[in-house]
């Protein structure tokens, strides 16, 4: 993991709840402001930001790896989320924007998979467990090849995702390399029973594989320039 992570766990708390109390005194100082409210979208990076490393330690974020986390594991579902602004300064450099990001946050996400994977075969988890993610960036073909059932998000994920577009635009933008806007008023769900995700270990092993290589080649070709 990170320095951050790495560090004493009483250094962890002094720097986690130092940034909190700091990012909320300014945001009521915002929010005191007549024009707060317009300022909410502006706000959540900010929010996000100031509460990702604390939220981390009391283990309402629980990490399944440095790009993918969970709010709800237990036998009954697991959600997949993917990383905030926080984790990406702490896991990426500026000269890694564009498709190295794409490809560790793909890698990652399979990574994720196969890791709720080992705890069902190791009865760490219910085979019945729902594994359920929400995006506005799924690959509909690989995730119904991976037997995920693709549907509309909740009118919750839906709203989320548009109350937190700026943090939502500028991090898919440095995933693309570009100035990108993602569709985050068409956030869709996927989700898949845990047995089900089992059956695909081999399909899900392979394009580990087949990303780790990508990725590597695109890290030896930068190095090459």
């Amino acid at each position: 993991m990170t320095i951050f992570y790495e560090s004493p766990k009483i250094v962890q708390w002094i720097a986690s709840v130092l940034l909190l109390l700091c990012g909320f005194a300014l945001m009521v100082t915002i929010m005191d402001l007549s024009y707060g409210l317009v300022l909410l979208p502006f706000l959540a990076p900010l929010l996000n930001l100031a509460t990702v490393p604390f939220f981390r330690l009391i283990g309402y974020y629980k990490y399944l790896n440095p790009f993918v986390l969970s709010t709800v594991q237990n036998d009954e579902k697991y959600d997949l989320h993917n990383i905030f602004t926080f984790d990406y300064l702490l896991n990426f450099k500026w000269s890694d924007r564009g498709r190295k990001v794409q490809k560790t946050l793909l890698e990652h996400y399979f990574k994720a998979l196969l890791t709720i994977i080992e705890r069902i075969e190791n009865e760490q988890l219910s085979p019945n467990v729902k594994i359920i993610g929400n995006s506005y960036f799924f690959n509909n073909r690989t995730a119904e090849k991976l037997g995920f059932t693709i549907s509309k998000a909740s009118a919750f994920w839906i709203f989320n995702s548009v109350l937190q577009f700026v943090e939502l635009s500028y991090l898919y933008s440095f995933s693309q390399g570009k100035w990108a806007m993602p569709k985050f008023w068409k956030v869709m769900q996927a989700e898949i029973v845990g047995h089900d995700l089992v059956a695909k270990k081999e399909t899900i092993v392979g394009l580990v594989q087949k990303i780790s290589f990508s990725r590597e080649v695109i890290i030896s070709h930068k190095k090459g320039n």
